[in-house]
């Protein structure tokens, strides 16, 4: 037998294996777009992880099976891959094992509701968590008031009558203590929402030790007096010391004191004369001079934060967030200028978690939004906006706070209303909303804003702006707006029926020849998300966009950034589809590939790329499959994978599934 056959042979028996017992190997899981992780297969045949399709089930329901999120049929059996049956890994044994629960609740006849009332002390735990949860609908309460009912009808039919009832009668009694429950549980879950934002796993990540100025000063004052140090080496051993023993300096004004101490500092002259102002700013709120003295104060305070980052670390830890918090919230609407400039103070002080709880605990995010839904200047608008995104970049709490103020339809209202003035903060304001980079909760909620953006009417106002073509100059922000926005398959759907495509294969062409690559990249980035789509794949291919890409890649053949982007597109349209594999080898994808590799052997990512596109144009087309491997990728692979660690796995996979036997080696 011959080596192309004996691959084929191979091939066709680990995709029968694959049939019977793992997933596909060129699938995810469709709920959290990864590869599998201790992969299970319900009755209907879809794949995904254990993990995954418990985690949904646990926030859906608490007594109905699952539903399958790809055809929406009822799941009453997990079925783990048979290889994981036999590891002993801790996590792998715990979602066994919480598959195998899983199993025996749903499991029908006799047996099953022996294992109902065995498993009863778990449903019973499970029923009262999902109670704690806020965001649980309504419809908990009539579950309980049944229960408390069929309660009461248990206990009229025995002869026990040991409940006091008054004129309410048994049957009251037991339903208002189910209401009252209802009540406490939920009550107890906020309380609990509440607690763990402020200090648990929304807190710090982590105690950082601090010091305070004049801490600081007495150290270097005795560094002077008792060691005899000349001021510059007092500062500096204080310094060293201090960081070595893992103090946060950030803030502190690391002078020597009497020479020109902290009250010298031009931060902090700042801040004692905004603090003057505001004792009497009541009583002054209308006086010109005054609104004359803040604006140079706020842009002398800007200045100082912008032009060097430690002033901005000065300025937070002395209360400048507070302090502009303060005047935000006093300061008339119609005086623009003051406002203005506060605004353009205020967001350079929101640098980190620390600066952003403060500016949250300073009720930030209602001043703000209350600025931006009564203001028609639209430079306040454009620094509002920009304090929003600076506020929200990676704080999870205050992404929430943001939602529930509505700034959803705020930003719609000023997309319709401003145009593109204030755009290009707006985009960077949507970005910030729907970026998922609070490393402190286990997971965002960014899923669901995206989907209330889309609601909103803010996707369609973004596809508008993609047909503006490349000479619109928020266009670059307008593709990164949008990528995060386009969460699901509806959305990308309906990006594409608004004309998305069609604007970014544009843009797509107009930036090859134009030689932008900032809008090459982002344009490819974008049409990938939208790619993941079924139906937008087909679209993209009846479009030309194959040659159309591989148009691109060759103006950009020097530039490994955007030959990465063209072929994650490709990889995304050759998944699950070996006809769409074909296509791209007729196109020129494989030579793509081949010749990227071949020049750029040290860009990671963009090797790492290759593997996963050859991946795909090759598991399920064994003619691309002998193809590539007569024009010689192999060699270029196996270095890929010997040369990047962050490419063994992709390389690994993209030798298996070309048919080689020596694919692990």
């Amino acid at each position: 037998m011959d080596l192309a056959s004996g691959r084929e042979s191979g091939d066709g028996d680990r995709t029968d294996r694959g049939k019977q017992d793992s997933p596909p190997d060129d699938d995810v899981c469709p709920i959290c777009f990864g590869d599998f992780t201790v992969p299970c297969k319900t009755v209907c045949g879809h794949w995904y992880c254990g993990s995954c399709i418990l985690q949904l089930w646990n926030y859906t329901a608490t007594s109905a099976p699952c539903k399958c999120p790809m055809c929406s049929r009822s799941i009453y059996k997990l079925t783990p891959q048979e290889l994981l049956l036999h590891r002993r890994e801790e996590e792998i044994v715990k979602v066994l094992t919480d598959v195998h629960r899983y199993n025996l609740l749903f499991i029908g006849g006799a047996r099953g509701f022996v294992q109902k009332v065995y498993q009863l002390p778990s449903y019973v735990k499970r029923y009262l968590l999902a109670m704690l949860d806020p965001d649980r609908p309504h419809p908990s309460v009539s579950e309980i008031r049944l229960i408390a009912m069929l309660l009461s009808a248990l206990y009229m039919a025995t002869p026990f009558d040991f409940i006091p009832t008054g004129r309410l009668g048994i049957v009251r009694v037991f339903d208002y203590t189910a209401v009252l429950l209802f009540v406490m549980l939920r009550l107890v879950g906020f309380f609990q929402r509440r607690r763990l934002a402020r200090r648990g796993e929304m807190g710090p990540p982590g105690a950082v030790r601090t010091i305070s100025q004049e801490a600081f000063d007495d150290l270097v004052r005795e560094n002077m007096e008792e060691l005899g140090m000349d001021p510059a080496e007092a500062v500096q051993d204080a310094i060293e010391t201090l960081s070595l023993q893992g103090v946060d300096l950030s803030g502190i004004v690391t002078c020597a004191p009497g020479e020109s101490g902290a009250k010298d500092n031009p931060v902090i002259q700042c801040l004692d004369g905004l603090k003057c102002i505001d004792s009497d700013f009541k009583i002054q709120i209308h006086d010109k001079e005054v609104h004359s003295e803040l604006v140079a104060l706020f842009d002398q305070l800007a200045h100082l934060c912008v032009e060097e980052s430690g002033n901005a670390a000065i300025a937070m830890r002395n209360g400048g967030v507070e302090l502009v918090c303060s005047f935000c919230s006093k300061v008339p609407i119609e005086c623009d200028r003051v406002l203005l400039s506060s605004l353009k103070a205020l967001t350079p002080m929101l640098y980190d978690i620390q600066s952003t709880e403060t500016f949250k605990n300073s009720d930030g995010p209602r001043i703000v939004v209350d600025i931006l839904k009564i203001s028609k200047n639209v430079e306040i608008l454009v620094n509002g906006y920009a304090a929003v995104a600076a506020a929200a970049t990676g704080n999870e709490v205050l992404k929430e706070s943001f939602m529930e103020l509505k700034i959803d339809e705020l930003i719609m209202q000023t997309l319709s209303r401003q145009g593109e003035a204030c755009i290009q903060s707006v985009y960077d304001t949507i970005r910030a909303l729907l970026t998922a980079d609070d490393n402190r909760v286990v997971a965002s909620q960014v899923y669901g804003y995206a989907r209330k953006f889309a609601k909103a009417g803010i996707a369609g106002a973004l596809v508008d702006s993609l047909h503006e073509g490349i000479t619109s100059p928020g266009l670059v922000s307008a593709c990164i707006a949008l990528r995060s926005i386009a969460v699901n398959d509806e959305i990308c759907k309906y990006i594409a029926e608004n004309g998305g495509i069609d604007a970014l294969l544009r843009c797509i062409d107009d930036s090859g020849e134009q030689g932008n690559k900032s809008i090459a990249r982002v344009s490819c980035s974008l049409l990938s998300k939208l790619a993941g789509s079924d139906a937008n794949k087909n679209a993209i291919i009846e479009k030309g966009g194959f040659d159309r890409l591989i148009r691109l890649s060759s103006r950009f053949s020097e530039d490994p950034s955007v030959l990465q982007e063209v072929m994650s597109i490709i990889s995304v349209i050759c998944l699950r589809s070996s006809d769409n594999a074909a296509r791209a080898i007729e196109a020129g994808a494989g030579d793509l590939a081949m010749q990227s590799m071949q020049k750029f052997p040290l860009a990671q990512q963009l090797q790492r790329s290759s593997c996963l596109m050859i991946r795909n144009l090759v598991v399920r087309n064994a003619e691309n499959r002998t193809l590539l491997l007569n024009n010689g990728i192999e060699k270029y692979i196996r270095k890929a994978k010997q040369n990047h660690e962050s490419c063994r796995d992709a390389a690994t996979d993209a030798l298996r599934d070309l048919g080689l036997d020596d694919y692990n080696l």
